[in-house]
């Protein structure tokens, strides 16, 4: 079959949307699984109390959008109101201060940047 301008177009065109959609596949795989890599370290480094309902066992991943606009937020289901406290730690109001536990912000600090690595990779070498 001749190839002509026509044919050439349509061809570039058909596998530049392939390759986007692929691309798209790829980095949406790769943020849910950095979230999942977020939420699994949240568990192993979270404090736990005595109580049978621990805070690191009620965190969960919410989506939103899709596509190159998903979002995805981590937070706790159930306990949402005391992460902060734990996190950045706090004073009682009789002045005594409990100190800071961070669970949250170095997991964030350890696979964001590993997930923004391998994004521009994909986005990049097109794997």
């Amino acid at each position: 079959m001749k190839t002509t301008l026509d044919n050439l177009s349509t061809n570039l065109l058909s596998m530049v949307i392939s390759y986007k959609n692929d691309i798209a596949k790829e980095i949406e795989y790769e943020l849910e699984n950095t979230a999942d890599k977020i939420i699994d370290y949240i568990k192993k480094n979270c404090p736990r109390g005595n109580s049978e309902l621990h805070l690191a066992d009620s965190f969960i991943k919410t989506e939103i959008g899709f596509g190159s606009n998903k979002v995805i937020y981590i937070s706790s289901e159930k306990k949402g109101r005391l992460v902060h406290l734990i996190e950045l730690g706090f004073k009682h109001r009789n002045g005594k201060f409990v100190k800071a536990r961070p669970f949250m912000r170095p997991a964030y600090n350890e696979f964001s940047p590993k997930m923004l690595d391998e994004i521009k990779k994909i986005i990049s070498k097109g794997e």
